[in-house]
Parts: structure tokens; sequence; C-alpha cells
């Protein structure tokens, strides 16, 4: 009885919230995509410079945003990365160099996100409480990994079985405290944004769908969501908002492959900004991960008594 009155108390206090944004973006070159080759990739070739530029992006609109980061990155942009962190924004991990969780073995796992918190701490001399895995590739062992390395949320959780490189995790035992939030103790998982219709879920939550769709789908879509969830998370990447020029990419990359990575690009800064501006029409506040979190573990203490 005490845990249904728990539960019930901090789903109203999401309630009671308001409807709640996330921006994110998973800080990885364009070189680290899964549909390259790295081995073949000219790795000089960088389009971190889109960081900068969402970075801007999101300064001029008053926003906030939570940053996955690869580890091996971390050193390289170091200054940038406290920078982020003094503004108030989340930086979180993304592991190490953006190997598949679901391809590696748990031991493999657990050091990638050893080695991945540990290098992003020392960058940045404060703990990095939130953890993205590459292509949403995760399952439930590997997820109590996560935990088990002391990160307190991830955001790998997304119900769209059709992509054949996102894992599914079972949350069993986990509680769920509004929209797509769950909770298992002090941990959080955060599901990224999908809509239910015509018989199956479809992303809603940027990435190459914004590039790749015509706004006017997109537009749609997201609207639709906007109007059935109280919670949004979006993701981006940096190369999408790059003002450099596609690199060589390797010999022999299909053609389809590189429409996937360059259709769009140009138009990804002002459709962001539409979208910004839906959520905005919607109601919705703005806050980072680490943000939202406290503020439901707050709640969820409140609810049980706990001082």
């Amino acid at each position: 009885m005490h845990e249904d009155r728990v539960k019930c108390d901090a789903t109203s206090m999401l309630a009671s919230a308001g409807r709640v944004a996330v921006l994110t973006m998973d800080v990885e070159d364009w070189y680290h995509l899964d549909y390259f080759d790295r081995r073949r990739c000219d790795v000089r070739q960088s389009l971190l410079d889109g960081v900068e530029v969402y970075r801007q992006l999101i300064a001029r609109e008053g926003l906030v945003s939570s940053y996955f980061v690869l580890g091996e990155l971390a050193r390289g942009l170091a200054p940038l990365l406290r920078e982020l962190a003094a503004e108030g924004q989340d930086v979180g991990s993304h592991g190490w160099d953006h190997r598949r969780p679901l391809t590696l073995t748990l031991e493999a796992v657990a050091e990638d996100l050893r080695r991945s918190k540990e290098e992003l701490e020392e960058v940045l001399q404060r703990s990095v409480p939130g953890y993205r895995a590459p292509c949403f590739s995760l399952d439930r062992r590997r997820l109590e990994a996560v935990r088990a390395a002391g990160f307190v949320y991830d955001s790998s959780r997304i119900e769209f079985g059709a992509h054949p490189l996102y894992g599914t995790i079972d949350l069993t035992g986990f509680e769920k405290v509004g929209g797509e939030i769950y909770r298992h103790g002090s941990f959080f998982e955060f599901e990224v944004s999908t809509l239910r219709r015509w018989g199956r879920q479809i992303p809603v939550s940027g990435g190459g769908y914004l590039r790749l769709l015509p706004w006017a789908a997109t537009r749609y879509l997201v609207k639709r969501y906007l109007a059935e969830h109280e919670l949004y998370v979006l993701y981006i990447h940096p190369f999408e908002l790059s003002r450099k020029p596609d690199p060589p990419l390797p010999p022999g990359t299909r053609w389809a492959t590189r429409a996937r990575f360059s259709v769009g690009r140009p138009h990804v800064a002002d459709r962001l900004r539409r979208l910004i501006g839906l959520l905005r029409e919607g109601g919705f506040r703005f806050v980072t991960f680490a943000q939202l979190r406290r503020e439901l573990a707050a709640s969820v203490d409140a609810a049980a008594g706990t001082p």
C-alpha cells in the first residue's frame, strides 16, 4: 500500500511540473557513425564544429541541454566541455569510442563505462551523472552495468524495433513515474520519444529523422506527439549542424549511405529552431536530464517521507 502511494504521488509530482522538453546532443564525429568503416575514414577531417553551432543556437534561445560525450574526444574538447558545465549544461557519457555495447562482452562494457566516466570527470573536475549508449544499443544486463558504474540516469531506451542497431531494455522491476520515465531506487531511465501511429512506433526525436523527412511531415508527427505526451526528448549530432562541407567519404561508400549522411544538413539549424518553437507553443519547459532527475528524485523522496 505504501509503495502504491509513493508511485501515485511521484506521478502527480511529474504532472504538476508541467510539460517538459530535454534537448540533447550525442557528441561524436562523423567517422563514428556505424554505417562507415572507421578504418577507412580520414579522421583528420572533423565536423565537431557542430557542437559550438548547437551551443550558440540554444544560447540564443535561452535554453539548456544535455550533452553525451565520447571519452576519446573529451581531452580535445576540454575547454568547451568545462565552459558548458560552468554554464549549467549537463555533460554525460556516450561511451569511449562509439562501440555499441551490444557488440561487447559485459566485461568490455564495464571497462568502456569506467574509462569514459573517469576521463570526463578528470576533464570536468566534477561527477558525470548520465549515460547514453551509442545507437541506443543497450539491454537489461548492460543497463545494470551502467548503474554499477555509478551513473544515476540513462537515456538509451527507445521503442523502435525496426532499427537493426537499437537494443531493447527490459525494465522489469522499474517503477514508471510518469510519461516515459522509469525509476529503480535512485536511478532513472529516460525514454527517447517515439509516436505510436498506424500500428508502429515512429521516431519523432530528431537525429536523422529531422534531416531526412520533409518538414511538413516532421511538424505533423511532432505536433501529434506533443498533444499526447508530457515529456519530449530530442537528440542531435555535431555533424548535422556543422558548417563545413562533407568530408571525403571512404572509397566504395554506397550512394544510399552518402545520401543518408549528407541530405538535409544545411537545413538542420532552421528546423531545430522551428522544433523549439513547436515546443514553446505547446507550453513545454526546457530542462536537462540531470535537472529533471533531481526534481523527480526530490518528489519521490518527499512522497516517501524521506528527509
